[in-house]
């Protein structure tokens, strides 16, 4: 079954041979179906391009807000909105810009690894599109940070495509007690209907990275059995992130995008330095090695240079034994912009 548009109504048909809508868009495929409505892509046949036609079938305060927030060109990561519109029928309608891409759910049944600076560009990207949409005014807030409303455009680079959530602070607070989001990714205060604020979205960001790093249904096990592993498969500095971003009292998480991509780019300088002690504890073991072997095999007056190797061993060792008790120390000692206010 399909859609056509005859005289501005839209209607269901068995066949379209020229699905032509509003007398301009041709409608080549669907794209996504939602609670509220359907995304179509289509091709503007005025302007030869393709567009992303998202039809709503109730039209509610929401729709403004959806557009409000699609017309703020600094928001670089969301399409761009051509027209809006509500016909006759009380339809909701939005052309806005088709983003060519997977989203990430499907991007990553794909690729099963994903390289920790892909992963860094990533969390960059979505840290800096929470931190301009926290710093819009009025606030805004997205509410539905997942990996299927996340576009991986041929670039890598990230896109979102879906907005239907995004609320003004002060309008998400006179419309308490409405459960929004998605499980797995909606904040346990979001997902239980109560008052949100900008860690709720905090908390969306840091099950999408986690989603990445260890995958969705094990972010969906733990979530239900409120046992967020503090390390995975990723990098200890990264996961200890994300972890801090999945606290389940919002209090104990990043206050802002600001702190967050502050955290984040502190991991990246960790994981230089750390891998650089992997990489030369890892020589000099092999080069150890090999002194022993040689002396007891040749049993010439080699034991000097095989106690030489020793010592740089254990003294390497012990540099990285100082440097994990330095940044323990450092992770103690939170600063004003890390604790949750």
């Amino acid at each position: 079954m399909r859609e056509e548009n005859c005289g501005g109504e839209i209607r269901k048909a068995a066949s379209c041979q020229a699905c032509i809508w509003f007398g301009r868009y041709e409608i080549k495929e669907i794209l996504g179906v939602g609670g509220t409505g359907k995304v179509y892509l289509a091709k503007d046949i005025r302007l030869e391009r393709l567009v992303a036609v998202k039809i709503l079938e109730q039209v509610t305060e929401q729709f403004k807000e959806e557009v409000g927030v699609l017309r703020r060109q600094n928001l670089r990561m969301l399409p761009m909105v051509y027209d809006a519109w509500i016909e006759e029928n009380k339809t909701g309608v939005i052309v806005m810009e088709y983003v060519e891409g997977q989203n990430l759910r499907e991007y990553l049944a794909l690729h099963e690894q994903i390289s920790e600076r892909q992963i860094y560009a990533w969390g960059l990207q979505l840290g800096e599109f929470l931190d301009r949409l926290h710093g819009e005014n009025p606030k805004i807030l997205y509410r539905d940070l997942k990996i299927e409303n996340i576009i991986v455009q041929p670039d890598k680079t990230l896109r979102l495509v879906d907005v239907g959530a995004a609320v003004s602070l002060e309008a998400e607070q006179m419309r308490r007690n409405k459960r929004v989001g998605t499980f797995g990714y909606a904040a346990p205060e979001q997902w239980s209907g109560k008052a949100v604020d900008e860690r709720t979205d905090i908390y969306g960001l840091g099950a999408v990275l986690y989603a990445v790093l260890e995958g969705e249904e094990k972010l969906k096990n733990l979530v239900a059995s409120e046992n967020i592993s503090e390390y995975g498969r990723g990098h200890t500095g990264m996961m200890r992130v994300v972890k801090r971003c999945l606290k389940r009292e919002r209090e104990e998480r990043y206050a802002t995008a600001t702190a967050f991509l502050a955290d984040w780019c502190r991991y990246k300088n960790e994981g230089r330095g750390k891998a650089f002690f992997i990489k030369a504890e890892g020589m000099l073991r092999y080069g150890f090695l090999y002194g022993a072997v040689y002396v007891l095999w040749y049993r010439e007056e080699s034991a000097c240079l095989a106690w030489r190797f020793m010592a740089g061993y254990l003294l390497l060792k012990g540099a990285v034994w100082i440097y994990g008790m330095r940044n323990k120390k450092w992770q103690q000692e939170k600063s004003v912009w890390c604790r949750g206010g």
